[in-house]
Parts: structure tokens; sequence; C-alpha cells
């Protein structure tokens, strides 16, 4: 009797290859080095409230955090990492809300370059890093 196996050896090579490269496509068990980030933002000098920052690394998912009432915020990379990617990144800060996140539209009320043409940067190193972002409300409106 002629036994012939389900996959050949070259068919478990390429299973092995697209397990290997999804896993490193995805970070791997580690994934990417990150670094701790936390600090404070604040409008005009006072605590910016229920905002929204985000750290982005190149063409890698974004880091998120929440300020709360004192204007502090930790970001999170994901539901079980914190910080954010290690080198430099683009910052971007909103109070917008869009219907749909469970709580009443929010209009933006702070200019572009903080947010959608953001001018903030922050290099992340390994290890604690602290971002402090003092805006500058000009009373432009959301787009000055």
């Amino acid at each position: 009797m002629n036994v012939k196996p389900i996959f050949s050896s070259s068919k478990w090579l390429a299973l092995a290859v697209v397990t290997v490269g999804m896993t490193l496509g995805c970070g791997g068990a580690n994934g990417p080095r990150l670094g701790t980030v936390s600090g404070t933002v604040t409008l005009n000098g006072k605590p910016l409230a229920d905002a929204t920052v985000n750290f982005y690394h190149e063409n890698d998912r974004p880091s998120h955090g929440k300020t709360d009432a004192s204007g502090r915020y930790e970001l999170e990379f994901t539901n079980t990492r914190k910080g954010a990617i290690v080198g430099e990144n683009v910052v971007r800060i909103t109070v917008a809300t869009t219907e749909g996140e469970g709580v009443k539209p929010k209009r933006e009320i702070l200019q572009a370059r903080y947010n959608t043409d953001s001018e903030l940067r922050f290099d992340v190193e390994s290890g604690d890093n602290t971002a402090n972002f003092d805006l500058k409300h000009s009373g432009g409106g959301a787009g000055g």
C-alpha cells in the first residue's frame, strides 16, 4: 500500500514561511520596540481634559491616550502594551468626537497645526519618556 502524505515538504515550508511572515509582520510576540510615554497637555497654560493624543511612527500603527481632568495622559500601543514606537513620531491632539463613540459629538477647538496638519513631533526613546504639550489657541478657530 502506497501512503501519500497530506502535505509535501515544500507545502510545509511554504506554511512555515507564511506563519513566520505573519508573526513578524504583526510585530511578533513582542512587537516593535516601545518606550513608555506619558505627559500633560495644556491649552494656554490650563489642563486640556478629554483630549485624544496620538503618536504616529512612519507607517506603523499609532499609539493613543486620553487626557484626564488634569490634562495627564499615558499612551497605549495595544490593549496589552503601553507606550509608543521608539523613534520620531508625529503627534496629533484633538478634542473632536464623532457620532458612534457613545458620546455627544464635539467640535474641534484646536488648530489644525496640532492635529490634521500637525507640526508636533516627539522622539521616543527606550525607557520612560515625558512628552508635555502646551498648545496655544490664538482665537482663529480650528483652522487657524
